[in-house]
């Protein structure tokens, strides 16, 4: 499973509602995106077991219980003894959330139209930042084979941190970066140009650094065969095509 914060943040917000004990995320096919249980984090992937069979089920057949909102029938809702399994779906992704029951008739039971409502808004949410990854991971690709050279190639949030643990492997001066992917996400000015990418100096090797919006930042770490300009009008034409 990947460490994705920005799914991560949407599960935080879906915890808020003490009846939830279980965010999972996955694939139509079952295969796990993320998962975290109420208190801790890094889910093992054996308990994406039903997760699988209920995505599956999702993508294949009506083999549970639909629940129609907006006319469309995307949820699916699993009654256990102590607990509901709700799943929304979105594309290829699947969001599953875990509900606790009360354990007292006095409880007051949790209000399941609007846990749909929130999953469905979850949901999209969550597809749309799996198919920008899915974006980006072929973009990372792409400028692998074009730079062979490249030693490692990874994404920076625009305040420099990574969305990636390759980075503590590096020779990287974090606050350089922090400093040079904060002023590219904003309108930068280079020698009275607009400047959308930059190059920074590593203790032994050159970082190359390019926006791709104001939230996100390319860095490509590399010992150069290249000028400068030549390793930026590559990139800068590798993500201007990317899909």
């Amino acid at each position: 499973m990947k460490d994705i914060p920005e799914i991560k943040v949407i599960a935080d917000k879906l915890f808020e509602d003490r009846n939830i004990n279980q965010v999972l995320v996955a694939t139509s096919d079952g295969s796990p995106i993320y998962g975290a249980e109420r208190g801790k984090e890094g889910l093992g992937e054996e308990l994406f077991i039903i997760p699988a069979a209920i995505s599956s089920a999702l993508a294949i057949s009506h083999g549970f219980m639909q629940t129609t909102l907006d006319d469309k029938v995307f949820e699916y809702v699993v009654f256990q003894e102590d607990s509901i399994i709700l799943a929304s779906r979105e594309g290829d992704t699947v969001l599953i959330i875990t509900i606790s029951l009360p354990k007292t008739s006095f409880e007051k039971r949790p209000p399941i139209d609007d846990l749909i409502s929130r999953s469905r808004e979850a949901v999209a949410k969550i597809d749309a930042i799996v198919k920008t990854l899915d974006i980006e991971d072929s973009l990372i690709e792409k400028l692998q084979r074009a730079i062979p050279e490249a030693s490692a190639i990874l994404l920076l949030s625009s305040a420099g941190i990574p969305l990636s643990d390759l980075l503590s492997s590096l020779d990287v001066d974090s606050a350089q970066l922090a400093a040079v992917s904060s002023a590219l996400s904003l309108p930068t000015r280079i020698l009275g140009k607009e400047c959308h990418s930059v190059a920074v100096t590593g203790k032994n090797n050159l970082i190359l650094l390019y926006a791709l919006d104001a939230d996100r930042i390319l860095m490509v770490s590399l010992k150069p065969k290249q000028s400068v300009e030549s390793y930026l009008t590559l990139i800068s034409q590798i993500v201007s095509h990317r899909e």
